[in-house]
């Protein structure tokens, strides 16, 4: 144990199976807190002889506490938002039947001539992989403008009413980087596909820096119960030119806990320019960059997007889809513009964070890092590409070497497994979402789940990263499983190194931050099939307990 100090701790929790994330001391019983940091963590006499006579003592009954979880990559302003919509994801729609049912259920209770959200189909679960139209959803909805969300992002659907409002018709051109998909008689079936989403975004963007902030809170309110203390927001500033400012009134308003990385939209970065000699910085006002802000909201990766999705078939592949022969996907941006970006955003100072997921994709963004680095060198710059769905061991000894750090999501192989089996059939599906492999090469694991994707819980990613079953009840990689520990370690400590922040956050040790959860029961050492029904009991963020359930309070 190291005590570190001779304050007095305001809280001590005791009786404990401490699994810290700290190789030098795996496991503890106690955990001192001072303040917001960790003062000690050691056997139970060790770290109770350090009490005052202020100090709080509980006893943990032998619950088991884990360092907060993080989240490396989600879009909590947009799950926020979408918890107000309906919900077509937590129980999966199976058919197209049963999105109309919901969708016009929601429709009784909300104005006529408003829009209407719904999240979360998946092509994938419907008879035939067939997206619903907008005569579907006019059939639900017939005085709303209903937006359909596919469960990927990377699409949606919209009736009529809502193509109206877009001004999207017959003769309406595809925007560069997406797509408007047609009926055999030319007109649009409401389906838009990738970049074609900005022609809805125009129209329902900006939302008010009110809207946003109550978004926050409640996807806020979700995430703690989850045990969740950190999440890195992959897609900043697409609700709002003021989007930033909506995240630090929520922080100053005591709305939003959850400490925040921003991966901030390069489409809001600016030019400036310093003195004679010194190079144009491409970033936010004055040239801010990665790093800016404290350990309750901070500017994290630059973010851009290469391709497309899996499930929705378009993702940038050297060879087509088993399921769609003669489609290789797309790249969103052209590859030259592409490989600009990332030398400009390097040279100016920022971590990149770019989404790949075809393996053609990935490998134009490594052509990018690998270029860049050779023009402007730079140690410790951990680029990261978001998702790098298809890989191969050859693309992953290329990361390890140019020091990418790879973000997988672990629910994506229960949820969209099968759908990956499907896709791109067994040998390239052998290195889709790995886990081991990464681990294998000495690199850094990453958990998150890019919600509102999936359902973003960690412990059912943790639970995925171990049992590698699909939704099907199918074997997906067992070749990629991983233990319990090393799963926890990705969503905590492996997390908090893509965002620069191990020193301060991902174990319990001494000086860090105190920031932890506190389960029902021990993945470690428990059936795996079951972690998934571990549940959240305690959540603390900087010593302040914020989530309570089951009785257990500090």
């Amino acid at each position: 144990m190291n005590i570190g100090s001779l304050l007095r701790p305001d809280l001590i929790l005791f009786g404990g199976n401490l699994i810290t994330i700290d190789p030098a001391q795996p496991r503890a019983q106690a955990i001192a807190i001072r303040g917001e940091t960790i003062l000690a963590v050691g056997a139970d006499a060790d770290v109770l002889s350090l009490a005052g006579a202020g100090t709080r003592r509980t006893d943990l009954h032998g619950m088991t506490v884990v360092p907060g979880f993080n989240d490396a990559h989600n879009h909590m302003v947009f799950f926020g938002q979408q918890l107000k919509g309906v919900d077509l994801q937590t129980n999966p729609a199976r058919s197209i039947a049963e999105v109309v049912t919901r969708v016009r259920k929601a429709a009784v209770s909300r104005p006529p001539g408003t829009w209407l959200s719904a999240y979360g189909y998946d092509n994938n679960l419907l008879p035939g992989r067939d997206h619903p139209t907008r005569h579907d959803l006019d059939a639900a909805a017939p005085e709303h403008m209903v937006q359909c969300g596919h469960t990927s992002g990377h699409m949606c659907v919209l009736n009529s009413k809502a193509l109206a409002a877009c001004a999207i018709t017959r003769e309406t051109p595809d925007p560069e980087g997406g797509k408007i998909a047609h009926d055999a008689a030319g007109e649009p079936t409401g389906l838009l596909l990738e970049l074609a989403q900005s022609l809805v975004e125009r129209i329902r963007y900006p939302l008010t820096g009110a809207e946003i902030i109550e978004g926050l809170e409640l996807a806020d309110r979700r995430y703690l119960s989850e045990g969740l203390t950190s999440a890195q927001e992959a897609l900043a500033g697409s609700l709002s030119p003021l989007e930033l400012k909506a995240w630090q009134d929520a922080v100053a308003q005591d709305r939003l806990h959850i400490r925040t990385s921003l991966m901030v939209r390069v489409d809001f970065l600016q030019h400036s320019s310093g003195a004679a000699g010194e190079l144009a910085a491409l970033g936010l006002s004055q040239g801010l960059h990665t790093g800016f802000g404290d350990h309750r909201l901070r500017i994290g990766p630059a973010k851009m997007f290469a391709d497309g999705s899996l499930i929705g078939r378009t993702a940038y592949m050297f060879e087509p889809f088993a399921t769609d022969p003669g489609n290789t996907g797309f790249l969103v941006v052209p590859e030259e513009v592409l490989k600009d970006r990332i030398l400009r955003l390097h040279q100016s100072g920022w971590q990149l964070a770019i989404h790949a997921i075809g393996d053609k994709a990935v490998a134009v963004v490594l052509d990018g890092y690998e270029a860049a680095l050779r023009v402007c060198p730079r140690a410790d710059h951990r680029h990261r590409v978001e998702h790098a769905g298809v890989l191969s061991p050859a693309v992953l000894d290329r990361m390890a070497r140019l020091g990418i750090i790879g973000v997988p999501q672990q629910h994506f192989i229960y949820r969209t497994g099968d759908g990956y089996l499907a896709n791109l059939g067994p040998e390239r599906a052998r290195w889709c979402y790995p886990q081991k492999a990464y681990l294998d090469r000495g690199m850094v694991l990453a958990g998150s789940s890019d919600r509102p994707v999936v359902p973003g819980a960690p412990l059912l990613g943790i639970h995925d990263a171990v049992n590698q079953i699909t939704s099907g009840g199918r074997p997906y990689v067992p070749e990629e499983a991983i233990t319990p520990e090393q799963a926890i370690a990705a969503y905590t400590l492996g997390s908090a190194y893509c965002s620069f922040e191990e020193r301060i956050k991902g174990s319990l040790v001494a000086g860090k931050l105190a920031d932890l959860t506190v389960l029902d029961r021990d993945p470690t050492a428990m059936n795996p099939a079951a972690i998934g029904e571990t549940r959240v009991l305690g959540t603390f963020v900087g010593g302040r307990q914020l989530y309570a359930a089951g009785g257990f309070g500090a």
